[in-house]
């Protein structure tokens, strides 16, 4: 039977509406047929209301949709198939719904048709016809039964499901996670026809779980022997051994994969290395990463793959040294991936002097130690090899750099340096960087010439990086600008420097449009607090600690900004230091922010109108503090204002131990805006309005931090 219909709320109007047309409709019968009873002329308006319902199935037994060709039907089917992944990646769940097993003796369709008992029926698969939804579900899907939008247009009638198998393309994702189902892969595959195949393979393991708890290994069971012994023996209520099942579930329960299932899993899809075209492999421990490697290195050929992810996301505090218990180096594919244009290795290293590095597009290099990360050679190869790369990202990685040795010496006085000469990208578009040591980021801004850069990620923590942000805005060897030059998207996830520095930053910035930052410390506040005041939070002198003073770059030669030449022609303003421009990023539009509060941007958006500078865009965290009444002038005020959910790398921090930013202008402005905006809420509550962006993670999205939003 079809599944019951719910209703999800009460809508009194379009009931009220509902009512007032039957009983116009009913009036109207009764005088055009006198000779009808009411009883009958309701009836004749129901039929009516029902001709068109799409809930009815037609009176000639036949749906118009079927007579579409189907090509064209097979299309829609694959357009619901990638909306259903576009949604899985930006609300990508931990936990994912069991699937029922599929009933053979399935009912007949809208078209008075039936299945032939001797048609194939995928096993996982749910029979949506036999399905009830219980009223008891909650809300929030709960218990429900989640089934793949190829399945389940598969199973609404003979013809659709047809049309269903002979559309190969909706078979081609393989998504191996926490219980999987190798029977479905199976038939998958069967159903693709040789197409191009989408691998995703999860072996992290959930929260408070390690390997030894999955019932495959070989301890699992002498070590739940041990914990019920202590438990039964000790008399200590207190005792960690008696709340382990409170605290962290019964492990039985507990949904990661084995390596014994890894390797199953592996002797299903190996055989169709010749097929695949994105493999995304992700591993808690490099255990299983080693395993993964030892059987891609054993393959012949991959040579259809054009996206290679290998993610190890096992903690560690010391990058000096592999931590691992083998640092074999492999060469998946025995280094023949022709096709391969995105790559990224997460702690992982492979050969780095293999065939497929290079032509690439997209390269990732992320949290490797010391010891196995690229050599300078072998990275230089990588990166003139692939001159259509437009990505790069090096978060606690990149070429070795040995201590003690000078990046720009000569490679045969100093064993180890990288040359004098830059290495130049010069199809660059996108650049992150992130976790690096100061002096070793200097390095790399200072080495890499990247003339055609657009984007970049700034991600840092602890340390002082007024140096690095010294030789950022210095132009590379060879160069007349700057890198900063030409930026038009920056993302600022943690960038600690002195106020002087900040300044003669932003100064270079006079092409950004799109500005993404997140406020974790003081520093970041400064950044803030000069976008709205240019002179907010200087001290008496700007000349950075340690660090010859730069001349700061006039933002835009337009007469409404302070012309600025040689250090020494600088007028100085009356806080002291040299003068600044009225405004800093004139070009600006769009502002994404993370951990600020909705007063604040508020501030924001007014002082930049006031300059002539008005911001477009305004993108909030949801997590952040913002009043309903902050919210509705906001939106009031700017063309564009949408919520984010921030990451986990993103939001670190709880709603309670947010700081409010002080810009140092506890002053109301006379005017009745800046009264407006210093009230509170009424109510007293932030307002998270629904979401309208998110940082991707999951199936599809970059695993590193890297991305540009």
């Amino acid at each position: 039977m079809a599944p019951k219909l719910r209703v999800l709320a009460h809508n009194a109007r379009l009931e009220e509406r509902m009512q007032s047309q039957i009983s116009t409709s009913l009036a109207s019968v009764l005088k055009t047929n006198p000779k009808l009873t009411p009883k009958e002329a309701m009836w004749s308006i129901t039929n009516e209301m029902l001709t068109n319902n799409p809930f009815q199935p037609p009176k000639d037994g036949k749906c118009p949709i079927n007579d579409l060709p189907n090509e064209i039907l097979g299309y829609i089917f694959s357009v619901g198939v990638k909306e259903e992944e576009e949604e899985e990646e930006e609300e990508w769940e931990d936990d994912e719904d069991a699937w029922e097993d599929a009933s053979s003796d399935e009912e007949g369709s809208s078209e008075s048709e039936s299945w032939d008992d001797s048609e194939e029926v995928l096993v996982g698969e749910t029979n949506t016809r036999s399905m009830e939804l219980s009223d008891s579900d909650s809300s929030d899907g709960e218990g429900e039964v989640k089934i793949p939008f190829q399945v389940l247009v598969s199973h609404v009638c003979r013809h659709w499901r047809e049309v269903a198998l002979d559309s190969h393309i909706l078979w081609t994702s393989l998504d191996f996670s926490k219980r999987p189902n190798l029977e479905k892969a199976q038939v998958y595959i069967s159903r693709a026809q040789g197409l191009p195949l989408n691998i995703f393979i999860d072996c992290t393991f959930p929260e408070h779980v390690d390997e030894e708890d999955h019932p495959d290994h070989p301890l699992y069971l002498d070590n739940e022997a041990r914990k019920k012994s202590i438990s039964e023996e000790c008399d200590d209520e207190e005792c960690s051994g008696h709340d382990d099942d409170e605290e962290h579930g019964h492990f039985e329960d507990v949904q990661f994969l084995s390596q014994k299932q890894l390797t199953q899993i592996l002797d299903l899809i190996e055989p169709e290395v010749s097929h695949w075209h994105q493999l995304d492999f992700r591993a808690s421990t490099y255990g299983y990463v080693h395993m993964f490697l030892s059987r891609l290195h054993a393959l012949p050929s991959a040579p259809l793959l054009e996206s290679f992810q290998v993610c190890h996301f096992e903690d560690c505090e010391d990058y000096e040294f592999f931590s691992g218990d083998d640092k074999t180096v492999f060469l998946p594919f025995h280094g023949h991936a022709p096709l391969l244009k995105d790559l990224v290795l997460w702690g992982v290293h492979i050969d780095w002097e293999a065939p497929f590095l290079s032509g690439l597009r997209e390269l990732e290099l992320s949290y490797h130690a010391k010891d196995v990360r690229p050599p300078y050679k072998s990275f230089a190869k990588m990166i003139n090899n692939s001159p259509e790369l437009t990505s790069l990202t090096m978060s606690l990685s990149g070429p070795i750099l040995p201590d003690g040795v000078t990046f720009d010496a000569d490679p045969e006085e100093e064993e180890g340096a990288w040359g004098p000469t830059p290495l130049i990208i010069p199809s660059l578009r996108d650049f992150a960087i992130q976790f690096q040591d100061p002096k070793y980021a200097s390095a790399l801004m200072q080495h890499l010439d990247m003339p055609a850069l657009t984007s970049l990620l700034l991600n840092f923590d602890e340390e002082d990086y007024s140096s690095f942000v010294h030789n950022l805005v210095k132009p590379v060897k060879g160069r007349t600008e700057s890198v900063l030059s030409h930026v038009e998207n920056l993302k600022i996830s943690g960038l600690p420097c002195d106020v002087a520095t900040v300044e003669i930053f932003l100064a270079q910035l006079s092409k950004l449009k799109n500005l993404n930052l997140k406020v974790v410390g003081t520093e970041e506040e400064v950044l803030f607090n000069k976008l709205i005041d240019p002179y907010s939070s200087r001290s008496t002198t700007t000349e950075a600690s340690g660090n010859a003073p730069i001349t700061p770059l006039v933002a835009a030669p337009t007469s409404e900004f302070v012309q600025t030449g040689s250090s020494s022609s600088i007028a100085s303003a009356s806080s002291g230091g040299p003068a600044l421009p009225t405004v800093f990023l004139p070009q600006l539009e769009s502002i994404t922010t993370n951990q600020v509060s909705g007063m604040q941007l508020k501030k924001l958006v007014i002082a930049r109108r006031d300059l002539g500078v008005p911001l477009k865009s305004v993108v909030i965290s949801e997590n952040d503090p913002v009043t309903k009444k902050e919210e509705k002038w906001l939106r009031a005020n700017v063309e564009e204002l949408d919520f984010f959910v921030p990451s986990d790398s993103e939001d670190e921090i709880d709603d309670d131990e947010l700081d409010t930013i002080d810009t140092g202008d506890d002053e109301g402005d006379d005017s009745d805006e800046d009264d407006d905006h210093s009230e509170e809420d009424p109510e007293g509550e932030p307002l998270f309005s629904p979401l309208t962006r998110h940082l991707r993670r999951g199936r599809g999205g970059r695993a590193g931090g890297g991305g540009l939003d």
